[in-house]
């Protein structure tokens, strides 16, 4: 149990309520509990507030209702704020510094302080492990791989050799990271598998979802710059490089050495093709398919992608065409019986 005085010191808040009131915990706004605090941006949700069963609230600046018996804590960001407030009710575990017996580590590995590997873990010769980094049960790190400090890496995870992961990163479970493109040369109706010697080079505070594939680079590296944040289940291909701080949602599969700037969004199941360039700020709406390269700053969706605004019109027209039709049929009847 935490005090407002004491929520409010963290996040750095002002109080507008009873600063000694004692929660017992963080709950939703909807699906709210009796001595708890919750948060709330001006907007939509606001018709929500005197429901609710929470008794304290992180609100912006702009809040205006009347807070009746509840207590407030305003802050710059409500929604930012609170992931603080979550971290004082639910602290990070801490790391143990420890090797489990039956991991397989080469001798030559080297391995920084505060360290937790978990069982059957399996490390190949030449690898480098920061400080304070968890690597889960079962998963493989190939020879000659930095990984970074801080950096968590959960179960069931490949990473293979010469691959390079910065500091703070999160690797889910399941991912496979550094195995060969889909890069192949047909000659007389026979593939032949090119060799892949590039890497993979994932820099600072990078998250990678469950389930993911990170493929090498054929000559160059895949390359998915700091700050960036992958869903579950996506495929990069080879030569790939993601920049600054995307975002790229479930199911979303990319092509070989296309090219995502700073800040892009990718919503879920959107499919790029490869040699393609995707300007910094755009948004790629889900279930997309790109075929060309997109201009900074886009809103693109549908099969083709095209601008949004431009297919939304374009679903008004087709929601007309059952009716267009009737009239067509109607004029063409009169002007033959004419």
């Amino acid at each position: 149990m935490i005090s407002i005085a004491e929520i409010a010191h963290t996040v750095k808040g002002v109080v507008e309520g009873d600063p000694d009131l004692i929660v017992k915990g963080i709950c939703d706004l909807k699906d709210s509990r009796a001595d708890h605090i919750s948060y709330i941006v001006s907007g939509p949700n606001e018709k929500y507030f005197y429901d609710t069963k929470a008794v304290a609230f992180l609100v912006n600046n702009d809040f205006s209702i009347d807070r009746q018996d509840k207590t407030l804590i305003r802050v710059l960001n409500p929604t930012l704020s609170f992931i603080d407030v979550i971290h004082m009710f639910y602290p990070k575990k801490k790391m143990c510094e420890e090797i489990h017996s039956t991991s397989v580590i080469s001798d030559d590995v080297q391995i920084g302080e505060q360290v937790e590997i978990e069982p059957h873990v399996v490390i190949k010769k030449g690898a480098k492990i920061g400080g304070s980094v968890h690597i889960g049960a079962n998963t493989y790190i190939g020879s000659n791989t930095q990984i970074g400090d801080g950096t968590v890496i959960y179960s069931n995870v490949s990473i293979y050799h010469d691959i390079k992961i910065g500091k703070n990163c999160i690797i889910d479970a399941g991912t496979s990271i550094g195995a060969d493109g889909f890069g192949l040369v047909t000659d007389h109706e026979i593939h032949h598998k090119i060799p892949h010697i590039g890497s993979v080079r994932i820099e600072d505070n990078v998250w990678i979802g469950s389930n993911c594939c990170i493929d090498r680079g054929t000559f160059n590296d895949t390359i998915i710059e700091k700050g960036s944040k992958l869903d579950n289940l996506i495929q990069i291909a080879h030569n790939v490089k993601i920049g600054k701080n995307c975002r790229l949602s479930g199911q979303t599969a990319i092509a070989g050495s296309t090219i995502l700037e700073d800040n892009v969004t990718l919503a879920g199941q959107v499919g790029i093709i490869d040699h393609v360039t995707i300007g910094r700020d755009s948004i790629v709406a889900s279930k997309t398919a790109v075929y060309e390269s997109l201009k900074p700053g886009s809103f693109v969706s549908g099969i083709p992608a095209r601008p949004h605004k431009n297919r939304l019109r374009q679903e008004v027209i087709i929601n007309q065409l059952p009716e267009i039709l009737i009239r067509l049929r109607k004029l063409e009847k009169e002007f033959f019986t004419i």
